[in-house]
Protein backbone atom coordinates (compact mmCIF):
# COMPACT_ATOMS: atom_id res chain seq x y z
CA UNK A 1 0.00 0.00 0.00
CA UNK A 2 1.41 3.41 -0.90
CA UNK A 3 0.58 6.92 0.23
CA UNK A 4 0.86 6.10 3.91
CA UNK A 5 1.97 8.62 6.50
CA UNK A 6 3.74 7.69 9.73
CA UNK A 7 4.03 10.11 12.64
CA UNK A 8 6.17 9.28 15.66
CA UNK A 9 5.93 11.61 18.63
CA UNK A 10 6.49 11.74 22.36
CA UNK A 11 5.06 13.96 25.06
CA UNK A 12 5.30 14.58 28.78
CA UNK A 13 2.53 12.92 30.81
CA UNK A 14 0.36 15.13 33.00
CA UNK A 15 -1.46 12.13 34.47
CA UNK A 16 -1.39 11.96 38.26
CA UNK A 17 -2.12 9.19 40.70
CA UNK A 18 -0.96 5.90 42.06
CA UNK A 19 0.31 3.16 39.75
CA UNK A 20 -3.16 1.50 39.58
CA UNK A 21 -4.80 4.88 38.90
CA UNK A 22 -2.31 5.64 36.12
CA UNK A 23 -2.96 2.21 34.64
CA UNK A 24 -6.73 2.84 34.67
CA UNK A 25 -6.30 6.24 33.03
CA UNK A 26 -4.04 4.75 30.37
CA UNK A 27 -6.56 1.97 29.70
CA UNK A 28 -9.28 4.58 29.12
CA UNK A 29 -7.03 6.42 26.66
CA UNK A 30 -6.37 3.13 24.85
CA UNK A 31 -10.05 2.19 24.67
CA UNK A 32 -10.91 5.54 23.06
CA UNK A 33 -7.93 5.39 20.68
CA UNK A 34 -8.74 1.89 19.54
CA UNK A 35 -12.31 2.80 18.62
CA UNK A 36 -11.49 6.06 16.82
CA UNK A 37 -8.43 4.64 15.06
CA UNK A 38 -10.33 1.61 13.81
CA UNK A 39 -13.06 3.84 12.38
CA UNK A 40 -10.42 6.00 10.67
CA UNK A 41 -8.32 3.04 9.40
CA UNK A 42 -5.36 4.28 11.45
CA UNK A 43 -2.94 1.83 13.07
CA UNK A 44 -0.08 2.24 15.49
CA UNK A 45 1.31 1.74 18.95
CA UNK A 46 1.28 3.68 22.20
CA UNK A 47 4.01 3.51 24.82
CA UNK A 48 3.67 4.93 28.31
CA UNK A 49 5.82 5.24 31.38
CA UNK A 50 5.76 7.55 34.38
CA UNK A 51 7.48 10.31 32.37
CA UNK A 52 5.55 10.37 29.17
CA UNK A 53 3.77 8.99 26.17
CA UNK A 54 5.28 7.95 22.88
CA UNK A 55 3.18 6.97 19.93
CA UNK A 56 3.36 5.79 16.35
CA UNK A 57 0.38 6.64 14.14
CA UNK A 58 0.17 5.32 10.60
CA UNK A 59 -2.35 5.52 7.81
CA UNK A 60 -3.44 7.75 4.97
CA UNK A 61 -2.49 11.35 5.76
CA UNK A 62 -6.12 12.57 5.64
CA UNK A 63 -7.03 9.92 8.26
CA UNK A 64 -4.00 10.37 10.52
CA UNK A 65 -3.88 14.16 10.75
CA UNK A 66 -7.31 14.77 12.38
CA UNK A 67 -6.47 12.16 15.03
CA UNK A 68 -3.04 13.66 15.58
CA UNK A 69 -4.53 17.16 15.96
CA UNK A 70 -6.94 15.87 18.65
CA UNK A 71 -4.00 14.23 20.41
CA UNK A 72 -1.98 17.46 20.19
CA UNK A 73 -4.76 19.36 22.03
CA UNK A 74 -5.32 16.70 24.74
CA UNK A 75 -4.70 18.25 28.19
CA UNK A 76 -3.45 14.95 29.67
CA UNK A 77 -0.02 15.62 28.19
CA UNK A 78 2.24 18.45 27.03
CA UNK A 79 5.62 19.24 25.49
CA UNK A 80 4.63 17.19 22.47
CA UNK A 81 7.58 16.63 20.11
CA UNK A 82 7.22 15.14 16.67
CA UNK A 83 10.25 12.87 16.34
CA UNK A 84 9.52 11.85 12.77
CA UNK A 85 6.91 12.36 10.08
CA UNK A 86 7.48 10.38 6.94
CA UNK A 87 5.84 8.66 4.03
CA UNK A 88 5.85 4.89 4.22
CA UNK A 89 5.26 2.13 1.70
CA UNK A 90 3.73 -0.17 4.32
CA UNK A 91 2.44 -0.21 7.85
CA UNK A 92 4.60 -1.42 10.73
CA UNK A 93 1.50 -2.22 12.84
CA UNK A 94 -1.03 -3.35 10.20
CA UNK A 95 -3.22 -5.39 12.57
CA UNK A 96 -3.28 -2.99 15.51
CA UNK A 97 -5.72 -0.09 15.85
CA UNK A 98 -3.52 0.79 18.84
CA UNK A 99 -1.03 -1.62 20.32
CA UNK A 100 0.09 -0.80 23.83
CA UNK A 101 3.46 -1.16 25.46
CA UNK A 102 3.80 -0.08 29.07
CA UNK A 103 6.91 0.01 31.17
CA UNK A 104 6.35 -1.88 34.39
CA UNK A 105 8.08 -0.23 37.35
CA UNK A 106 11.32 -1.94 38.25
CA UNK A 107 11.62 -3.89 35.00
CA UNK A 108 14.95 -2.62 33.66
CA UNK A 109 15.11 -5.37 31.04
CA UNK A 110 11.97 -4.09 29.30
CA UNK A 111 12.93 -2.34 26.00
CA UNK A 112 11.03 0.82 26.94
CA UNK A 113 12.86 1.05 30.25
CA UNK A 114 15.79 2.38 28.23
CA UNK A 115 13.88 4.77 25.97
CA UNK A 116 15.33 8.23 26.47
CA UNK A 117 12.13 10.21 27.01
CA UNK A 118 13.97 13.28 28.30
CA UNK A 119 16.32 13.36 25.31
CA UNK A 120 13.38 12.90 22.94
CA UNK A 121 11.37 15.63 24.66
CA UNK A 122 14.33 18.00 24.66
CA UNK A 123 15.83 17.30 21.27
CA UNK A 124 13.03 15.73 19.27
CA UNK A 125 15.67 13.76 17.42
CA UNK A 126 15.46 10.99 14.84
CA UNK A 127 17.58 8.54 16.89
CA UNK A 128 14.85 8.53 19.55
CA UNK A 129 12.19 8.02 16.87
CA UNK A 130 14.04 5.01 15.54
CA UNK A 131 14.48 3.64 19.06
CA UNK A 132 10.82 4.24 19.83
CA UNK A 133 9.66 2.49 16.68
CA UNK A 134 11.83 -0.52 17.45
CA UNK A 135 10.54 -1.00 21.04
CA UNK A 136 6.92 -1.81 20.19
CA UNK A 137 8.03 -3.70 17.10
CA UNK A 138 10.12 -6.03 19.29
CA UNK A 139 7.32 -6.58 21.75
CA UNK A 140 4.14 -6.34 19.68
CA UNK A 141 4.91 -7.27 16.10
CA UNK A 142 6.87 -10.34 17.15
CA UNK A 143 3.65 -11.81 18.58
CA UNK A 144 1.47 -13.69 16.15
CA UNK A 145 -1.78 -12.42 17.64
CA UNK A 146 -2.65 -8.88 18.79
CA UNK A 147 -2.57 -8.67 22.57
CA UNK A 148 -5.71 -7.49 24.26
CA UNK A 149 -5.67 -4.36 26.32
Amino acid sequence: MSGLCMIIYCSRSYLKGTAPELEAQTRRILATARVSNKKAHVTGALAFNEIGFAQVLEGVDSDVMPIFERIRRDPRHGDLRVLSRMQSARRVFPYWSMAYVGTPHGHGRHPLAHFEFEAALTNGALPQATQLLECPRQIVVAKSEPVAG
